[in-house]
């Protein structure tokens, strides 16, 4: 399937992520980073700056083509969710690895989860960001 996000107008084809962002908003509608559509071979690729935050319940990573394979962090009105990528190089190793990071910090509080899924779909759970990932088997 080809995905598509458009750019100042221009079209851009995206691939999709091994891991993927999705919410379920307060009325129980979707929005998912890549959207399939009615044809067999088109979807559309959305940013995480359209998402309507004030509106969402649940915030999923899942795995891309297995739902069945996710996280669900439920959302208070008090929590500002994030998610961004890590590229990681271990010792030895000599090429970027991808670390997906996502969680959230309590507005008004220091409280902060970070969840990184590392390339064996292990999940890490810290309270910090500064966590040294080039310490844990990467290499994939």
């Amino acid at each position: 399937m080809i995905y598509t996000f458009v750019r100042d107008g221009k079209p851009e084809e995206i691939k999709p992520e091994r891991w993927v962002w999705g919410v379920v908003y307060k009325d129980d509608t979707e929005l998912h980073q890549f959207e399939g559509s009615e044809s067999c071979c088109k979807g559309t690729f959305h940013q995480i700056k359209e998402i309507k935050w004030e509106e969402v319940k649940m915030f999923t990573m899942y795995k891309f083509n297995d739902m069945k394979r996710r996280i669900d962090l439920l959302v208070r009105p008090d929590m500002q969710i994030f998610h961004f990528y890590r590229n990681i190089r271990s010792a030895g190793v000599d090429h970027f690895i991808k670390v997906y990071v996502f969680g959230y910090k309590t507005r008004g509080s220091s409280e902060a989860v970070y969840n990184f899924i590392l390339p064996d779909n292990r999940v890490l759970v810290s309270n910090r960001d500064n966590v040294d990932l080039s310490k844990f088997e990467l290499s994939r």
